[in-house]
Formats: C-alpha cells, sequence, structure tokens
C-alpha cells in the first residue's frame, strides 16, 4: 500500500497527491484554511518542506515502510540464555591464553566493535584496555578490521568479511531444496555438521580457534579446531583436559540457571551450548530505532533538511542525478550481503606472501570476487570508524570521497603515508611494515574495480556533505549513550563465574 502514516492521529496521505499541484494557489489556499481550522481544535498538521515531497515520492515508490527492521523475533538481552552469553562473551577464560575476550574486539561503547583500524587480539601490551588506546606487544598479525555486532541478528547470508560463514541453498538429488550453513571446518559451499542452527551461533565458533585473535599459544596439541573447542568447554565445564584449569569455577551454576536444566557439566556445557548463549547475546544487541526509521513512521521532524538531501541522493540512481548507493545497501540491514571490490586501501599482513587480501577469492576462487569484501550494513555506521576491510579511512567523509573519485582517494591515503597515517600507527616506529607492498596491492584493486561496471557518482561537495548527513541518521539513539548501551555489558554487580572478567582499565578515563 503506497500510503504514509503521519504521526498518532492517524492521517493517511497519498503521495501522489503530495507533488507539485500541491503548491497551487487554489489548493494551497485551500490548505492554509484547513490548517487554521485544524490549528482552532487544537491538531496541527504536518508541515511538508520541498525535499518532504521530494522524498515522500521516493518512498512510496520503493516501499521504503516496508524495510522497517521487524525485530521481534530476535532475543532480548534480559533473558536467561542472552545474560549468559553476556557473560561469556567478557569471559577471557574463552581466550586460550585467558588474556582476551570477545569484547576485546566487540565492545558495546565501541559500536560493537573496537575503534581501531586493524585489531588486536592475544597480542596487546595490556589486555584489559581496549578501544584507541590498545596498543600492540610486537607485530600487528590480524589482516582485518574487526565488524561490529550490533543487528548481527539480522543478517540472512553470511558473515565475516568475505562470507565465510554462509547459508547456503541448493537442491539435492532429488530437486528439493535444501539449506545449511558453510563454514571453514566444512569448505567452501559444503554442509559444516557442527554449525549451529543461526548464523551468528555458527560464527562465535571460530574467534576462540585464531591463533591471532584468541587462541594464542594454548593447546599446541590439538589437531583441528574443534579439539580447541573442546578444551575450552571442559575448561568452563571443569571437566576431561580442563578440570582445574580455572582457579575459580562456578559456571555450571551459570549454565543451569540459563538453560534450566540439572544436567552434568559434559552434557550441559559443550561448545554447542556456549555458541548459541554467545549467539544470542549478539542476536539481542539489536539497535534500529533510527532517525530515519522515525521519519518513515510519520515523524517529519525526525530528519534535518539535508538528512533529507541526502537520503534523496542515497535511494536515486546515478542517471538520475543521484548516487545510487541503494543498489547494494538496500533493505531492512542497508546491505544486499553480496561481495564487491571497491578498491578501498590495501595494507597490513594480508592473507598472502605478498601482504595481498584478496577478500571473497580466497574462499570461492572466483575471478570477479578478487578484492571483494561483503556489503556491509550501514546500520549505525557513524559508530564503528574506522572503515573499510582494513581500517583505511577514519571518517565517514573520506569513504564518501573514495565512492565519488577511488583512484584520487587512494592516492592521498598513500601521500599521507598510508598506515603510517592512520591514527592508530602514526606513532609506532615500524608503521612501514605495514605498508610493504601495499601501494602495489591497491593499485592493483584499483585496475580491476577500473574494469568492472562500477560507475562512480559525480557528487559535489555540497551533496557528499548531504549524504553523510544521511548516513548519521541511520544511528539508533541508544547506540550512542553510554549509558544506554550498557545494558549489553556486565555490571558491578553481575556475577563473575571465574574471576576472568574483561574489565576495561580505561573505562575510568572516559574514553570508552
Amino acid at each position: 500500500m503506497n500510503t504514509f502514516k503521519i504521526g498518532s492521529y492517524g492521517l493517511l496521505l497519498c503521495v501522489a497527491a503530495l507533488s507539485t499541484a500541491v503548491l497551487a494557489k487554489p489548493e494551497h489556499r485551500a490548505e492554509q484554511n484547513d490548517r487554521k481550522r485544524h490549528k482552532h481544535i487544537g491538531v496541527s498538521l504536518p508541515t511538508f518542506s520541498e525535499a518532504d515531497l521530494t522524498l515522500q515520492q521516493i518512498i512510496s515508490d520503493q516501499n521504503l515502510v516496508e524495510t522497517i527492521p521487524d525485530v521481534s523475533g530476535l532475543p532480548h538481552i534480559s533473558e536467561p540464555i542472552p545474560q549468559l552469553g553476556m557473560k561469556l562473551f567478557f569471559a577471557k577464560s574463552l581466550g586460550g591464553e585467558k588474556t582476551v575476550a570477545c569484547a576485546s574486539c566487540h565492545h558495546p561503547r565501541l559500536g560493537g566493535a573496537d575503534g581501531l583500524s586493524l585489531p588486536i587480539g592475544t597480542n596487546a601490551l595490556e589486555p584489559d584496555v581496549v578501544g584507541p588506546l590498545r596498543v600492540v606487544n610486537g607485530e600487528i598479525n590480524i589482516p582485518r578490521n574487526s565488524p561490529t555486532i550490533f543487528n548481527s541478528g539480522l543478517a540472512e547470508s553470511s558473515l565475516f568479511w568475505d562470507g565465510r560463514v554462509e547459508k547456503v541453498t541448493t537442491t539435492d538429488n532429488q530437486g528439493n531444496e535444501v539449506s545449511f550453513i558453510s563454514t571453514p571446518d566444512s569448505g567452501f559451499g559444503q554442509p559444516d555438521e557442527k554449525a549451529s542452527s543461526d548464523l551468528v551461533s555458527t560464527l562465535s565458533r571460530f574467534p576462540v580457534t585464531s591463533v591471532e585473535e584468541m587462541r594464542g599459544s594454548a593447546f599446541p596439541n590439538a589437531q583441528d579446531n574443534e579439539s580447541v573447542r573442546e578444551h575450552l568447554a571442559a575448561r568452563l565445564g571443569n571437566y576431561g583436559s580442563g578440570i582445574n584449569d580455572l582457579e575459580k569455577n562456578t559456571w555450571l551454576q551459570e549454565f543451569r540457571k540459563a538453560f534450566n536444566s540439572q544436567q552434568s557439566a559434559e552434557t550441559l556445557i559443550t561448545f554447542d551450548s556456549i555458541a548459541m548463549a554467545l549467539g544470542q547475546y549478539q542476536s539481542s544487541v539489536k539497535l534500529v530505532n533510527t532517525p530515519w526509521h522515525k521519519y518513515l513512521k510519520g515523524d517529519l521532524n525526525a530528519l534535518s533538511e539535508n538528512q533529507k538531501r541526502g537520503a534523496h541522493l542515497f535511494f536515486t540512481q546515478i542517471s538520475d542525478g543521484g548516487a545510487g548507493c541503494v543498489n547494494c545497501h538496500g533493505g531492512s540491514r542497508f546491505s544486499n550481503d553480496r561481495f564487491f571490490n571497491l578498491a578501498f586501501p590495501q595494507f597490513g599482513i594480508g592473507l598472502d606472501n605478498q601482504n595481498a587480501d584478496v577478500g571473497r577469492f580466497a574462499i570461492d576462487g572466483q575471478q570477479q570476487h578478487m578484492f571483494a569484501f561483503r556489503v556491509p550494513s550501514l546500520l549505525n555506521i557513524e559508530l564503528t570508524a574506522p572503515y573499510g576491510h582494513s581500517g583505511a579511512y577514519q571518517s565517514l567523509e573520506e569513504v564518501v570521497a573514495h565512492y565519488v573519485n577511488p583512484e584520487n582517494a587512494i592516492e592521498t591515503f598513500f601521500a599521507n603515508g598510508g598506515a603510517c597515517g592512520l591514527a592508530q600507527f602514526k606513532d609506532d616506529p615500524n608503521c612501514d611494515t605495514l605498508n610493504v607492498n601495499a601501494v602495489e596491492n591497491s593499485q592493483a584493486a584499483l585496475a580491476l574495480l577500473q574494469l568492472s561496471p562500477f560507475v562512480a557518482p559525480p557528487l559535489d561537495t555540497e551533496q557528499q556533505s548531504d549524504l553523510v548527513a544521511f548516513l548519521k541518521s541511520l544511528t539508533d539513539d541508544c547506540a550512542t549513550s553510554s549509558r544506554c548501551v550498557r545494558r549489553f555489558e556486565p555490571g558491578p554487580r553481575t556475577f563473575d563465574p571465574d574471576n576472568l572478567r574483561l574489565r576495561v582499565q580505561n573505562a575510568l578515563l572516559g574514553r570508552i
């Protein structure tokens, strides 16, 4: 139904009636009289600006009201299993060396990420410092920027920058449609029999197995990822290979409470149940109450005029004078979950001996996916800087400038020092090691981009500013409030089952 609901009094306005005909004199006088009459009886009619009229037409034509996210089916943070997941998410006991937690790189008060270009996992100088103050002890050894956990429960097809945890739908030998989750354990396109029922819980099985992210040098005799997971579960359950691995351990009580079960630790505390709890916690971090969605629901004052102009650019095709962002960043998550090479600057250790990160190509081997990465959601994008698979851009302004002129943006990035020009590395005397082959790899990605169907939107400075303003309207009110978002982290009265909770040292400094 192409109508737009305005306010609590339920007035439905057909967008077609909000065309330039509204500005004709007879109708305009009638509208003025109507406003006077409603003012007399204490009812205020909405005032449409020129930007509103244009935007209402776009909303109607593209049925954008239907893209308001439905989070009703996702877990709530107050429920027992998400509460257990929250404790696990902040538990350094899930780190092999007991020095790093999931929250070390995905903190709710840091936009669900870490505020760094490239994350620091097991080799942090001070393990309980998070965010921009977290410093590496040695060399950066993780190749990609930390994605946010915010609204991860809305993902439908894949997770990770390269989509290596992926929901696959195919047909069996009888022609029946079947769906399964493919992971690095199973190999591309193959079902992982150990996968959880959802993407987020399945993803939660992997950071703990990464030497660079959480495992460290622990479990040297582990033959595969599953062996690492089994040892971690035994550690928390205080059984088998994990007996007495923790000086204090009351995790069994926590699991029994969350799952409402009196089963033994061996039965109840498996990595399947750990991953389920971690997944439900992350899925409970649903932050979609944004000014844009308020506008879609009828609050014309939810957006500023430049945000409305930015929305027009976002949802309008380049051929019609817009930026065409909606082609990749559409839907309720502002992402189509596909993979594209946009030639964001390459730097860091990469994935091969030339320090290149070839993205999705390393997973599926398809040439069109060389240097391609998953289209990120734009919900709360204002809070998740730095941007890009390598965290090359510090601001949304830089990101938009890259889309407008990728070649110039890459040139500017390296003219400013490449990795050495970034906040995280500017004081690092060894930052040049992150620039090895960076220019060459970036130019290789750019050359492929120039051969692709990509068309740069010809936006002037004011239009770029308007577009950035609209992107900032995709920020949830709670996500910007440290007090509000703290409900997604253990409070001072939340019981600590093993005294290994991540207790952020720099929180008292007001840095996060």
